[in-house]
């Protein structure tokens, strides 16, 4: 099949390990012809943070088109990245002619022009995700009674009878697009995030995780917990550091990976140096992520939901995460912790992963069967057109 993947309501990140990067590849992989229409929108891996890249076309690394598309309307200026109309949306989809169009994101105004093109071609079925909950959409009260209520909620409507399916990542989005779009339920289905697992390379687990090992000077008997992503306030790294340096062990050693937003750089890498067993390694491509997880032993994230978290459950790492309303689906049945903003308890909790042999590998043999299952992007890809 022809399928097009319009990225046009959030950023889109070459190169990264997003559903929208690895659900088109995955499609090319099991032999469809695939797009990506996206917005120009993406991220610095220097500072953290927001940028942008020229209009354009290219081939991807996964030999996926890409297509970049501005706005319609420049004059709008701080407007467009509300409402976001591009340039010649209509007109590129009537070029690629697609069986399946796959939003991702369905919180954009030029809805109106993807589903007028559906309705024209009838033939062609669109489905969406939706990625937005209340901790990272319409948290003050003109994002929300105005933008996501009225703005979004009339396009969404209208567009509803030419969707098929609309697919939540989480229990928190499906809630957020019932309560703000009055979607009905029968109409949303889960699609949670998963893992790149063409990328997770067990059969050389310990070559790779000796390796990495001595690079940072870690020994094979040590305790590795890791860390990471795009790092921002919200993402608690400061509690982890503060948890760890309650543990007087030596054995215990911590990675951290990722690009620090400019406006916690400086404070945190202070405390990074303060312990020697702290190794911050700073931007690594989205496939070392994996290799960097086969070397570690734990999974700590104490802040805001990544996706990062199902990619550390297929490597088989036990997770200690932040408890967030709606995310607990990444327990599949005994393989993770969650941790409520107290330090001592986050202290806790690691020490007893580091001591308690059994519940340890039992959490890790969870992750390794039934996580690996539920969060394979092999399998979701199929699911998503099915």
């Amino acid at each position: 099949m022809k399928i097009v993947h319009l990225c046009l309501s959030s950023f889109y990140i070459d190169e990264f390990g997003y559903q929208e990067n690895l659900i088109p590849k995955y499609n090319k992989k099991d032999g469809h012809e695939v797009t990506i229409i996206a917005s120009t929108f993406t991220y610095n891996k220097t500072n953290g943070e927001p940028s942008t890249v020229d209009v354009g076309e290219y081939i991807n690394n996964d030999g996926v088109k890409v297509i970049r598309v501005d706005y319609k309307y420049n004059f709008w200026g701080f407007f467009n990245d509300k409402i976001k109309i591009f340039d010649g949306t209509y007109q590129l989809l009537e070029r690629e002619n697609p069986d399946i169009i796959f939003c991702h994101g369905i919180q954009f105004l030029d809805l109106y022009n993807v589903t007028k093109y559906v309705e024209k071609h009838p033939n062609c079925k669109l489905i969406a995700d939706t990625h937005a909950t209340e901790a990272n959409s319409g948290k003050n009260f003109i994002s929300r009674e105005l933008l996501h209520k009225i703005i979004y909620k009339r396009a969404i409507q209208k567009s509803l009878k030419n969707i098929e399916k609309i697919y939540a990542i989480a229990p928190g989005c499906k809630y957020f697009a019932e309560e703000m779009y009055s979607i009905p339920s029968s109409k949303i289905e889960y699609l949670f995030l998963g893992a790149d697992t063409d990328e997770i390379n067990f059969e050389n687990q310990n070559k790779i995780r000796n390796k990495i090992r001595n690079d940072l000077n870690i020994a094979a008997e040590d305790f590795v917990v890791i860390t990471g992503g795009k790092i921002t306030k919200r993402k608690n790294i400061d509690a982890l550091l503060s948890a760890i340096k309650k543990i007087d062990k030596d054995n215990i050693k911590v990675i951290i990976f990722g690009a620090i937003n400019t406006n916690i750089k400086e404070k945190l890498l202070q405390k990074i140096h303060q312990d020697k067993r702290v190794s911050f390694i700073g931007w690594i491509d989205s496939k070392d992520v994996y290799n960097y997880y086969l070397a570690s032993d734990l999974a700590v994230f104490p802040g805001s939901k990544s996706a990062l978290w199902e990619q550390a459950i297929c490597c088989g790492l036990p997770l200690i995460c932040k408890e967030w309303s709606g995310m607990k689906y990444v327990d599949v049945g005994g393989n993770c912790i969650f941790w409520d903003n107290d330090i001592e308890e986050l202290r806790m909790n690691i020490e007893s992963l580091m001591e308690d042999t059994k519940k340890y590998e039992s959490m890790r043999s969870i992750a390794l069967t039934k996580g690996y299952e539920t969060f394979s992007y092999e399998i979701i890809s199929r699911k998503a057109l099915s």
